[in-house]
């Protein structure tokens, strides 16, 4: 009895796997396997290769290091020395880091000056915001869109 169950699940599997079932083959429409087989290597051309999604991904979210003209780096060196001047040991954290949009947050040892430096590259500029108390002050600020900018230099290049 299950050899004959095996044998028929077998005969269900190979209709299936028909190009068009016997039930509408019995309308007279009989499909040209020559015509399927070219939709066949049509769908496969469809694909996009690895090389060509990593390329868009390089394009889109710019993976590479941006090159930087030397007048625009010594604009973004000196940002930093300033900060460094008001904030000396340079402890930060990172609020936002995305391929286009940079937020950090520096910081000295007794926790005393929170500073927010954000670079933006779409808009090509970065800002420095006025030193706060506090961690909490400084998010909250943050989050409510309320970082009073005291700096704001444009990057673009050339």
């Amino acid at each position: 009895m299950s050899n004959r169950t095996m044998q028929q699940k077998a005969l269900k599997l190979r209709k299936q796997r028909r190009a068009m079932p016997k039930y509408l083959m019995k309308s007279g429409i009989i499909p040209n396997r020559g015509v399927l087989g070219e939709y066949k290597e049509r769908a496969k051309g469809l694909g996009v290769s690895e090389d060509e999604i990593n390329l868009l991904i390089q394009t889109l979210y710019k993976r590479d290091v941006p090159v930087m003209v030397s007048k625009n780096r010594e604009k973004v060196l000196e940002l930093l020395r300033e900060l460094k001047q008001r904030v000396p040991e340079m402890l930060f954290f990172s609020v936002v880091d995305t391929p286009y949009y940079n937020t950090l947050v520096f910081f000295n040892i007794q926790k005393t000056c929170f500073v927010m430096a954000e670079s933006d590259l779409r808009k090509e500029i970065t800002r420095r915001s006025i030193e706060y108390g506090s961690k909490d002050r400084i998010m909250q600020a943050y989050y409510s869109d309320k970082i009073v900018w005291i700096s704001c230099t444009s990057i673009k290049s050339g």
